[in-house]
């Protein structure tokens, strides 16, 4: 009896796989062309050649860093999940890490 309680609490959980659902779109800081990363696992991701603007379609809040190890001292800002938007260019602002979750 208590192994098929446990069995029958347990078999309907599921585990999420604590990734990103979307993209997460910038402009490339080095060549001026857009970048994407699709269905980002939650954590820290370097934004290769830097990013000036960025739009985030994930599901999942993100945000920016001055360094790609996202370390607190380099927050720029967080970027809204569904449509948020930043964008470094009024202040020359590079960011070269996001964070997911």
């Amino acid at each position: 009896m208590v192994l098929t309680t446990a069995s029958l609490l347990f078999g309907t959980m599921t585990l999420s796989a604590q990734a990103a659902r979307g993209e997460f779109e910038y402009l490339r800081a080095d060549n001026n062309r857009p970048d994407t990363i699709s269905d980002p696992p939650n954590g820290c991701r370097t934004l290769n050649g830097g990013a000036a603007n960025a739009s985030n379609r994930t599901d999942t809040v993100a945000t920016v860093y001055r360094f790609s190890d996202c370390r607190d001292s380099g927050r720029i800002a967080t970027v809204p999940a569904r449509g948020g938007t930043w964008n470094g260019a009024p202040t020359l602002t590079v960011a070269h890490g996001v964070r997911f979750g």
